[in-house]
């Protein structure tokens, strides 16, 4: 039976880097290339997709040269007489290619591009301090060109980059306003020149996904472009740089905040304030070590029924607010990490406890500080968040010597240990007796659907030997001494 191609397309694409993050996946597609010409043609279609940005961000970057050549020779024959005659040395006769790789291309990374063209013209010791703004730029222009006229980009990062010699705009470009047409991905610096940002907001209206990096100044461009977009923006990556306002920035993000599904914020936590009405959100980043407790204030207190997924600092929100936060999602929430850092608050970490036990009805991944004071609300823990896979609490006791024994709570917590409970990391400076985690395992042994990855900081050897023969029972990992076969205990 042979499959439909767009099922093979659906299968390869598992393999591309929107799936593995710029994996060494594209390995296993070459290897598809040499079974017969149906699967050659489709996976070609996907490596050809990005290759500079695969290369570039997978660390290969000797595999660079290869991937320019192969564009070069797509390039229209009188355009490469006219770079042989400008002094870039090209082959006098390229092999023809197999297919036309430009047109496969669907993300273009703006920096990545510049960067592959200035090596490869040094690899081929075409560089000097007199020609190499020149020479660049004719390079550059060529491909910048051919992929305009070739390909329908879906992703562009557009970066001005640290070293590089010249702006080329793509937008006016023949044939940009079908090539980017359809962008759903834009990725961009903050402070990129604002005509180069009006132009694409001329261009792009389907844009759903928007980066944006270095915010330290605001933009009228960039506000302009995403307000342009007539789909609704479903993620925002923005890391501000500068503790300022940006009135034109926020007045745009704010129009479209409402469909905001994905939300990244780093630097300044003041950039917060702008999607208090983003009542669709469902995944929360925030990494930053500023915050306006105001504007944080005020975004806690919006509802946002639909969150599942949130990772913060507490360097950037209070435990009663990241309280009122979680009491506001009503359960949605299925993974909460909080990071550890020095709390104001720090009197209300039994409140957090409590606060997850009443709204983690969904929560399957659960991260965050916890008080050992708290230590006798694990069994409701446990019996609440009956989804849990990942519970990992921590406290921030760092007395030379201090040990918490919590045999007497953990006694009885296999019984009602969550079925699908994965891993459990506690606290390093808590301890239970050996008697205490035999039992605990062998009742996990009756529960638990999947191995558990249970260690102590505090194990004996009476521990570990536990621990191993559960462990070869398939009930839990080892711990961290291995024991010979000699040990071995049925």
């Amino acid at each position: 039976m042979k499959l439909p191609t767009e099922c093979m397309l659906k299968i390869f694409e598992n393999f591309s880097p929107e799936y593995h993050f710029w994996d060494d996946d594209y390995k296993l597609l070459h290897k598809c290339i040499l079974i017969n010409r149906e699967w050659c043609i489709t996976a070609i279609s996907i490596l050809w997709r990005e290759p500079i940005d695969w290369i570039h961000f997978s660390q290969k970057r000797d595999r660079l040269d290869p991937i320019i050549t192969t564009y070069l020779s797509c390039l229209p024959q009188e355009i490469k007489s006219k770079l042989i005659e400008d002094g870039i040395n090209l082959p006098l006769k390229f092999d023809e290619p197999l297919f036309d790789y430009p047109s496969f291309l669907q993300s273009l990374d703006y920096g990545a591009l510049y960067k592959s063209v200035n090596g490869w013209l040094k690899n081929t010791n075409q560089l000097n301090e007199l020609n190499r703004i020149y020479r660049n730029f004719q390079v550059f222009n060529s491909l910048a060109n051919l992929f305009m006229d070739r390909c329908y980009l879906k992703r562009l990062r557009f970066s001005k980059g640290e070293k590089m010699d010249f702006i080329l705009p793509l937008t006016p470009l023949p044939k940009a306003d079908i090539c980017l047409a359809n962008l759903t991905t834009f990725m961009c610096e903050g402070c990129t020149m604002p005509e180069i940002m009006f132009a694409a907001a001329k261009i792009c209206k389907y844009i759903s996904e928007f980066h944006i990096s270095c915010c330290c100044k605001d933009n009228k461009g960039l506000a302009k472009l995403v307000e342009s977009q007539i789909v609704p923006i479903k993620y925002v990556f923005i890391k501000a740089t500068k503790n300022e306002k940006f009135p034109f920035l926020e007045k745009a993000l704010k129009k479209k905040a409402h469909s905001i599904k994905d939300l990244w914020i780093y630097g300044n936590c003041s950039t917060i304030d702008y999607f208090c009405n983003s009542n669709n959100l469902q995944n929360l980043i925030i990494h930053s070590s500023i915050m306006d407790k105001r504007a944080m204030e005020r975004f806690v207190k919006s509802k946002f029924t639909q969150l599942k997924e949130l990772e913060i600092s507490l360097k950037v929100i209070t435990l009663k607010q990241l309280c009122t936060l979680i009491k506001h999602t009503e359960g949605s929430f299925e993974s909460i990490l909080v990071l550890w850092s020095e709390s104001e608050d720090s009197e209300n970490l039994i409140l957090l406890t409590e606060t997850v036990i009443r709204y983690g009805k969904n929560l399957n991944y659960y991260e965050a500080p916890f008080s050992p004071e708290a230590i006798h609300l694990l069994p409701l823990l446990f019996q609440s968040c009956t989804k849990l896979e990942t519970l990992h609490i921590f406290s921030n006791e760092e007395e030379e010597g201090f040990i918490y024994d919590i045999s007497d709570i953990f006694s009885d917590l296999g019984k009602i240990v969550p079925i699908n409970l994965q891993k459990l990391l506690i606290n390093h400076t808590w301890d239970i007796s050996a008697d205490v985690l035999e039992k605990f395992l062998f009742d996990c042994s009756k529960r638990l659907k999947k191995k558990l990855c249970f260690d102590l900081n505090n194990s004996t050897s009476d521990h570990d030997l536990i621990l191993y023969r559960y462990s070869i029972k398939g009930i839990c990992e080892p711990g961290s001494n291995d024991f010979s076969k000699e040990y071995y205990i049925c």
